[in-house]
């Protein structure tokens, strides 16, 4: 049986969230400068580019989406569930295999950038991993999307097009995250600090500034993780919306 799509958009998205709860971002961006940023993105090229995959003659040889969509649409969900748990696997080394391991400080670090410097390593790394099964999970799913009906290999299609001309734009969006997170864990580190001035055990304080560090680290990973299958889950919703539409 298919499993139910979370329905998500961009201006509830969890990322946006998260970082908001750090006060790392403001959220309020109105539709005309929404608009206003995009065209700004977008150049006279891309946009030639959008037009010619609107505009172009699109054939497919099978047209009964609904006997096709159900496997795509579980084969998402199953790469996507193998994303996060690897993700999060990381995050306790003792859980099962994983490449890239949260780091170990079990003894309070003499400064802020022996507690700080280690996590952010970890989390770019984590970046980079995502990042790559991210784009090959969304590179498969237009590619089999594409092929079940003509108005799906036309979003297909426009998705490509849009995923080009915005690419530079996304990476350097979500290579701010890290500094982002390095102002929380600074802060989270000076309050410990400061605890352990007043009178706080320093071991006790550091166990449990550490535990706040991973579990802050873990939120953010798992919004970064939704917010880049956003354009994978649209495709996925797009069949969905096929479908209902030839009931």
């Amino acid at each position: 049986m298919t499993q139910a799509l979370p329905q998500v958009s961009l201006g509830s998205s969890r990322l946006v969230r998260v970082l908001t709860d750090m006060q790392a971002t403001k959220t309020e961006v109105s539709h005309r400068q929404f608009t206003e940023r995009l065209g700004h993105w977008i150049d006279f090229a891309d946009s030639i580019s959008l037009w010619q995959a609107h505009d172009r003659e699109l054939s497919v040889e099978d047209e009964s989406v609904s006997s096709f969509a159900a496997g795509v649409t579980e084969e998402f969900l199953r790469a996507r569930s193998r994303i996060v748990q690897a993700a999060m696997r990381s995050f306790f080394p003792g859980s099962g295999p994983s490449r890239i391991r949260w780091p170990e400080q079990d003894n309070a670090p003499a400064d802020v950038e022996l507690a700080v410097t280690p996590c952010l390593k970890f989390y770019q790394q984590q970046q980079a991993d995502v990042d790559s099964k991210v784009r090959g999970l969304h590179l498969r799913t237009r590619a089999a999307v594409s092929t079940l009906s003509v108005r799906l290999a036309r979003i297909c299609a426009i998705d490509a097009a849009l995923a080009d001309a915005l690419a530079l734009h996304a990476r350097r969006q979500l290579a701010s995250v890290p500094a982002l997170l390095e102002q929380r864990l600074r802060y989270l580190f000076a309050q410990y600090r400061d605890a352990t001035a007043a009178g706080t055990d320093a071991d006790a304080g550091w166990r449990e500034t550490r535990e706040q560090f991973r579990r802050e680290t873990q939120g953010l990973l798992l919004a970064e993780i939704e917010a880049r299958l956003l354009p994978a889950l649209g495709l996925i919703e797009a069949i969905n919306q096929e479908i209902h539409d030839e009931d």
